[in-house]
């Protein structure tokens, strides 16, 4: 996959975490399905840090001052459960 397809194919599945964000459990077979997937094509679980450095990066320059230390933690911590969720795949 081409650079932007794969940013766009992450900020989808951020997206759906968004809207999950109140039942995440519900995601996941989905996310780790996903983690299975990448897994299978050779993605490295460490390089998940970067992406989610990335995105805390994207937020802060963007919202400038509305990016809240509280707003970096709250999405830091959707992010990490993002990850979790999709490093069960790994294992499965």
């Amino acid at each position: 996959l081409d650079h932007i397809r794969k940013v766009m194919l992450v900020m989808l599945v951020i997206d759906t975490a968004v809207t999950n964000v109140e039942d995440l459990s519900s995601l996941e077979d989905y996310l780790a399905g996903l983690g299975k997937k990448h897994r299978a094509v050779g993605v490295k679980l460490s390089s998940f840090s970067t992406v989610g450095e990335s995105l805390l990066y994207m937020l802060e320059k963007c919202l400038g001052p509305a990016f809240t230390p509280a707003m970096r933690a709250a999405w830091s911590q959707l992010y990490r459960a993002v990850v979790q969720a999709m490093s069960r795949g790994w294992d499965g």
